[in-house]
């Protein structure tokens, strides 16, 4: 989830990557904001698109002479956020009793928290966490010394091995064994083909041609069958690519390789570095405040969707430009950690946010209970969740998907909603997740342009998009109306959802509609 995911752009961050590398539920590359026509669509309602229907919103606001009675602080939890973008400055949260003095001025355990903070750095600010790998493969690394060579009729703690087992499977670690094992036979004909290729050219130039040392050990059935092992990769590189970049790329692929898998039992988990317990959801005090990491582009798309001021181009004003946006930093390219997200959730419930968006998501959560009891907190504090579904093009409704927000009964708190993603046609976005019980209600999260660090706008798919969506509307109903409960805007929300035919059944709502959702919010 992850970082559940926006699907943006050249870095493929959330792209489900090759085992050991650091994976979220979603991603393709972003198109450029400048290709796409109807840049502010999901705001609209009309023949042509199915969006949220703002204008009508705010015509009912303006006829109603309605004014807001409250800033609301709309906490992201996130990968970070350009704190410098001029679309993005006006609308941060700004602590006020907080100065940027290296003191803890207003006394909260966070020092300089001016705009939020960051759970993933250490203390001294000297590193910051961007990349984690998946949930499934921290938990197989964590147990590999001690199952690593264990012989299954002797284990005693079947429970934890079974687990153990279950991670590795989920890790594909014995499918990458495999493919390294592949890997090493290329290897061994590649080397061949060029001691060949050497032998009759002499020091190969970097201007050879791939057809060139194809055609050096005519006749030698041994080099015969090696071009035979790389032959999917001859193809794809063409007879006119240069042999040694070719060589080159499969070498640093398999050493590439070679440190992952040492990487199992030689590489402690850098998110021990931050020097607090994992497995203590009251030791919260770590981290610092530095909000902007090199991997902050997905926590500032997701903020410009809620708040984003629009200075370069007035279409991409957020859908609430009012709120006021709370950044921590508790996602990073990979799946998040539990301790985080807890620990975030209940920075934002302690600090005055009212709504906290969840662009994240996961299969495998070691201490989901963690997470479950700050979404109690929030709820006993009156703050609405808003995550986003997934982006696999999944049921999520058979299987585990978390935060699972369920409560000691089995049910899912109604302070927490989970969105899905739907295009611009009213059909589920084809990449979204969907749940008749599971998933709450849709959002457009389909060609969506937002801000992008460095001052730039761009365009992406993904639930982590309709997700700070709803976030935004949910913001605008408790600023208009701060004394409706968290569950009551919930509620509000699904039920004055549009009905789409082709979402029909896919949650329980339908399309979420910012003018009824206003309208109902006046008669609850």
């Amino acid at each position: 989830m992850h970082r559940q995911s926006v699907i943006v752009n050249n870095k493929c961050k959330f792209s489900k990557l090759l085992l050991l590398s650091a994976v979220l539920v979603s991603s393709l590359p972003a198109r450029p904001a400048e290709t796409v026509s109807d840049i502010d669509w999901h705001k609209h309602l009309n023949d042509s698109c199915q969006g949220i229907n703002l204008d009508g919103a705010m015509q009912y606001i303006a006829e109603q002479g309605m004014k807001p009675r409250k800033q609301v602080i709309v906490g992201i939890i996130d990968s970070g956020v350009d704190t410098t973008s001029i679309d993005l400055i006006p609308s941060l949260w700004n602590n006020p009793k907080e100065q940027k003095n290296g003191k803890d001025s207003d006394r909260n355990g966070y020092i300089d928290d001016i705009h939020g903070w960051n759970f993933l750095g250490t203390a001294d600010g000297s590193f910051n966490m961007t990349s984690a790998g998946t949930e499934e493969f921290r938990e197989f690394k964590r147990l590999f010394p001690k199952y690593k060579g264990a012989d299954e009729s002797t284990v005693t703690d079947r429970d934890e091995y079974e687990y153990y087992m279950k991670m590795r499977r989920k890790a594909g670690i014995d499918s990458y064994l495999k493919f390294y094992a592949y890997n090493m036979v290329k290897d061994e004909a590649y080397r061949y083909i060029d001691s060949v290729a050497i032998a009759v050219y002499g020091q190969l130039p970097d201007t050879l041609k791939v057809s060139t040392v194809t055609a050096s050990g005519s006749g030698n059935s041994r080099f015969e069958e090696a071009l035979g092992v790389i032959g999917v990769d001859l193809l794809k590189a063409g007879s006119n690519a240069s042999w040694n970049q070719l060589l080159t790329t499969h070498r640093d692929a398999l050493s590439l390789m070679e440190k992952r898998l040492n990487s199992i039992e030689g590489d402690q988990d850098k998110r021990l570095l931050m020097g607090d317990n994992l497995k203590d959801a009251n030791d919260i005090y770590y981290g610092n405040p530095c909000l902007q990491a090199s991997d902050c582009e997905h926590g500032t798309f997701v903020a410009g969707v809620i708040a984003g001021q629009g200075v370069m181009d007035h279409r991409v004003t957020g859908v609430c430009p009012q709120a006021s946006l709370m950044i921590l930093r508790a996602v990073p390219d990979g799946d998040e950690y539990d301790k985080d997200v807890s620990t975030a959730i209940r920075y934002a419930v302690d600090n005055g946010a009212k709504v906290i968006n969840l662009s994240l998501g996961k299969l495998t959560s070691p201490d989901s209970t963690m997470v479950n009891q700050a979404i109690a907190y929030a709820r006993k504090h009156d703050v609405l969740l808003v995550q986003a579904a997934g982006n696999s093009h999944t049921d999520i409704d058979p299987i585990g998907y978390y935060p699972s927000a369920i409560d000691r009964d089995g049910k899912i708190y109604d302070n927490f909603i989970r969105v899905a993603a739907s295009d611009r046609h009213g059909n589920p976005a084809p990449m979204s997740n969907y749940g008749r019980n599971k998933v709450d209600i849709f959002a457009p999260g389909t060609d969506i342009t937002s801000t992008s660090p460095g001052n730039r706008y761009m365009t992406a798919d993904g639930t982590s998009i309709a997700t700070p969506i709803v976030s935004a509307v949910a913001a605008m109903i408790r600023a208009y109306y701060p004394k409706l409960k968290a569950a009551q805007v919930k509620d509000i929300l699904v039920r004055s959802s549009r009905p789409a035919e082709g979402v029909g059944g896919r949650s329980r709502g339908g399309i979420i509609d910012a003018c009824e959702a206003i309208r109902l919010a006046a008669r609850y």
